[in-house]
């Protein structure tokens, strides 16, 4: 069973505002100011807000909460997508189906994992719409 995110279908976000900590690790004389260089992120750390989605439905997959059981032994597949509203501490706040997979079961699926949400970066948009794909391999 696979169960993956598609980027969703709106315009790309613009980038973050350069981090004016970044642009000194870039000057000159640096290290003739005694300044130490930022420590780099953990490979575990999601970049962007999309790939904290995919991490953690990836991790309720694995822990078999994503993809309901009786969905699997019927073989039934669909893409949900989902609008959801984020609140500024970065956790779901509303979920709804804007449009469903024509089998209720994997619509609920795709709103419970959705609105399990928690801690998202601060790049999210306040409102999003993500396609929720389920698959059988």
């Amino acid at each position: 069973m696979v169960a993956s995110l598609r980027p969703p279908p709106v315009a790309p976000l613009p980038p973050p505002p350069p981090d004016a900590t970044r642009a000194a690790e870039t000057c000159p004389g640096q290290a003739a100011a005694g300044k130490r260089p930022l420590p780099e992120k953990s490979a575990k750390a999601p970049k962007t807000w999309t790939q904290a989605i995919a991490q953690h439905l990836k991790k309720l997959n694995d822990a078999g909460q994503f993809y309901p059981p009786e969905a699997i032994a019927r073989g039934l597949e669909g893409e949900v997508l989902v609008l959801i509203v984020i609140d500024e501490s970065g956790h779901v706040s509303g979920a709804r189906v804007e449009q469903g997979s024509g089998h209720r079961i994997l619509d609920d699926a795709a709103l419970r994992a959705v609105r399990s949400l928690r801690s998202l970066p601060a790049d999210a948009p306040r409102e999003a719409l993500l396609p929720v794909r389920f698959r059988l391999r």
